[in-house]
């Protein structure tokens, strides 16, 4: 049988983990001396902690051996391994994965570079759930979920650019111009690393763009599955709405935890989409 693994950075529902049997590698965060597994972290502890602590958290992969606890005994229960992943230009998640599998000398492990992360994550696990479901052998679920990848869109915007700067994402001079001047940068994961598209003088106008982007790929690509994916914002109902107004699909909302919200901050939104094509 062909099981899926994931790390905690997909946000996948718990409902979803536990139907289809789905095994998750947590990353890390820590707040000073304190280490938590960012499954071992409730969304709203998180968010309260970085808004009150002095000193921002850091994170850090999972271990080699992370790996191997998840991986060992699947392996020795006869199972083949779709591995899904934040992106490896970004973290060292992936190069962990490697390592374990080095060390457990199988070939019934295959890795995918989400090239993202969050929705991305999600997307693509239960896209490979779904051709498990209809019965495809194990490399052809691997070689179409690695195709899938070209078929993730992405933008979002941060209200406030200093997470980003202390996460060494930013310069500090870029950071401290932007919020003087009110700037707003559209970012986007593009081959795997977090890019700047487009500026904004406004937040409103911002979000704007980020309408305009899904309705750009509606028309060019087609739409398969719509996430809004965000932080602790209070104006993701607003957002959902306009969204609803420009395009007749499905919105899915995805609030996600301490990994992306050390380098994000407490609010931000952004849409991912898995395009048609």
């Amino acid at each position: 049988m062909i099981k899926v693994v994931v790390d905690s950075t997909g946000y996948i529902p718990q409902e979803i983990i536990e139907k289809y049997d789905i095994k998750v590698v947590p990353l890390k965060v820590r707040f000073g001396n304190e280490e938590f597994k960012e499954t071992d972290i409730s969304v709203e502890e998180f968010y309260r902690r970085l808004t009150s602590s002095t000193e921002l958290p850091k994170t850090s992969q999972p271990s080699p051996q992370d790996f191997m606890e998840v991986y060992k005994p699947l392996i020795d229960e006869g199972h083949e391994i779709i591995s899904i992943h934040l992106s490896q230009k970004i973290s060292g998640t992936i190069n962990s994965a490697r390592v374990a599998i080095e060390l457990l000398k199988t070939n019934k492990i295959r890795i995918v570079d989400s090239m993202s992360t969050t929705f991305s994550l999600r997307f693509l696990a239960e896209f490979a759930l779904s051709l498990i479901e209809k019965g495809l052998p194990f490399e052809e679920v691997y070689k179409e979920t690695v195709n899938a990848v070209n078929r993730i869109y992405n933008r979002f915007v941060l209200y406030h650019l200093k997470y980003l700067v202390e996460g060494g994402r930013l310069s500090k001079a870029g950071g401290l111009l932007g919020d003087i001047l009110n700037i707003k940068p559209i970012l986007s994961f593009t081959n795997g690393e977090v890019k700047i598209e487009s500026v904004a003088r406004s937040l409103n106008k911002a979000k704007d763009v980020l309408l305009k982007f899904v309705k750009e790929i509606s028309d060019t690509k087609g739409i398969d599955r719509l996430a809004i994916i965000h932080g602790i914002n209070s104006d993701v109902k607003e957002f959902e709405e306009k969204l609803k107004e420009s395009v007749n699909v499905s919105i899915e909302k995805m609030l996600c935890g301490a990994v992306i919200g050390v380098y994000a901050g407490p609010e931000w939104i952004g849409v991912g989409i898995f395009g048609k094509t």
